[in-house]
Parts: C-alpha cells; structure tokens; sequence
C-alpha cells in the first residue's frame, strides 16, 4: 500500500476503544507501522479521529491546533470524580429544572473562561499527567486555562441527556463545561455523551469505521477518507516553487526569490505557516515566521 503511504486517514471511532487500539489496529490493516493519532478521544467517546501515517506524522501539531466540533449529552443532578458517566458518584442532587431554562443556561455558557481543568486529563503539571496522579489517588491541584466555547445548539433530549451541538478552541475540556451547565442551573452536571463531529477543516461525515476501511482496501478500492500529504492542510496557504528554488527547499534552505515571495504573501496576523510546494503540488515544507529570526523552516518533507 505504498501509494497510502504518506497522509492522513479519518477515522470514526467507536465508544469503547482508545485511541491508541485505534493506531494499533491501523497499523496491522495498512501494514504500516509508522501510524500515529492527532487528538485523543478518551474510550466513551466516539466520533472523528485522525491517523497520521508515514511524513504525515509531521503534520500532526498543525492539526492538533485546529478547533473542534462535540455533539454532548449532559445530564443533571449527578457529579463525579471524572465528571462523566464513567467516574465514581461523588454528589447526587434532585433537579427539577425545565427544557427552556437548560436552553437559556447553555446560550449563556459561551465566549471564553478560565475554569480549572479536569482531574481526570491528560494535561501535564511537573511533567506528569494530571491523571496519572488521581489514579495513584494522590491530591491533585488542577490548574486553571482559558477555554473558548461558541455555537452552541440545543439538539432534543435522546435517554434522559439533554444533547447539544458545541464548537470550542483546542485544550477546551467539554466535561467541564458539562459541570458548569450543572452549576449555572444551581444544581450538577455529568457528561454522559460525546461525539466529535468535526476537526477543522475535516468533519465526521467523511470519515470511515476501521472495519469498513480493512474491506475497501482488501478490495482493491480508493478510500475516500485517505488525504495524501499535499492535501493534509487545506487550511494553511501555499506558494509553489520549481527549479533552484524547489531544489535549495529540498535541502532546507530558502531561497532569495523565495524569500521575497514570502514576504509578498504571508501575513504575520493570519497567517501561522504557509506550506512550500513543488510545481506539481507536493508538499515539500512548512515555514513559519519567527520573531527577530524571520522566515524559519519548521518542516521538510521527504516526498517522491
């Protein structure tokens, strides 16, 4: 499968695996084990994961950055160590608290906040992860972040989880926001669902369950949820350069006409890198713009 050698693959994941058995078992159905995974879905959740394979794998933090789509149920009147339906019960409350007033209250729970992270995460203090600490049962001071939460739409009441459709930043934690709903109701909030639905600039509705991956390829079809390498980051803008400039970009250095075509099209408020290709659209580098250093290479790709 050489020709899926170098890109990405969006995967629908299942409630139930974690994303590391997702890589696992990719790596066996493409044979490959130079496969990796941008953005962790914890084992209740389903929905959009990414999978990176061969030179794609370099991409990954470009990815990571993008922001993100959930559908979530939330249920009231329940909080747990984990703040999901997964965690040990820790305070259990009666709630009485209409359809109209969860609408209300979850309009109002947009824009930015600085709302302590979960316990249960995977974020590091010192270097080691926050769970890491909780499992061994040990105190955990969990630190405090900014989280950004927008569009948020009320989607019906599906085995008693009030569902809504939620977009937020990358590092935005949906299981707090869950608890604060609860809280904003003077009452408790669990999450009890969790789809992601998107991932800029990839969505759901294109991805493929591995199963339906290991068929199409034992058959000898395209699948459609493989994005090569120049196609990775649709997104970021390109330049495309040819002869002594493509050639000095293969060899991570930049050019002088190159660098006056930066110059004419990047912009420094937008504009995080900007991807080099070649004149038959390979992606050859990334380069960003770096305070008093200038025009930087943040990556070369080895493609053929």
């Amino acid at each position: 499968m050489s020709e899926f050698r170098d890109g990405i693959w969006l995967i629908r994941k299942p409630a139930g695996p974690t994303s590391h058995d997702m890589v696992y078992q990719a790596r066996r159905i493409l044979g490959n084990r130079d496969v990796g995974h941008c953005g962790t879905l914890d084992p209740m959740a389903q929905g959009l994961l990414i999978l990176t394979s061969g030179e794609a794998t370099k991409v990954s933090q470009y990815l990571l950055e993008g922001n993100k789509q959930y559908l979530v149920g939330v249920r009231f009147g329940k909080r747990t160590d984990t703040l999901d339906c997964t965690g040990q019960v820790l305070e259990e409350k009666p709630f009485a608290g209409t359809e109209q007033q969860i609408i209300e209250a979850a309009l109002a729970l947009q824009g930015e906040f600085e709302w302590k992270v979960p316990v249960f995460s995977a974020k590091k203090v010192n270097g080691e992860k926050l769970y890491e600490k909780a499992h061994r049962g040990e105190e955990v001071i969990a630190p405090v972040k900014k989280m950004n939460f927008w569009n948020v739409k009320f989607q019906g009441v599906t085995d008693d989880s009030y569902m809504f459709l939620i977009e937020c930043s990358k590092g935005s934690y949906i299981r707090t926001w869950c608890e604060q709903l609860g809280e904003k109701l003077g009452n408790l909030g669990c999450m009890y669902f969790l789809e992601r639905t998107g991932s800029s600039p990839f969505k759901v509705e294109d991805a493929l369950q591995l199963t339906e991956l290991s068929e199409i390829l034992t058959n000898g079809q395209t699948p459609q949820n493989y994005k090569p390498l120049k196609s990775c980051l649709p997104h970021l803008k390109s330049l495309r350069v040819k002869g002594k400039d493509e050639s000095l970009m293969r060899n991570g250095v930049i050019s002088h006409d190159l660098r006056l075509m930066l110059i004419q099209n990047f912009n420094p408020v937008s504009d995080d890198v900007i991807q080099v290709k070649s004149e038959r659209g390979d992606l050859i580098s990334l380069i960003g713009l770096e305070k008093e250093k200038g025009f930087q290479i943040r990556r070369v790709f080895k493609t053929q």
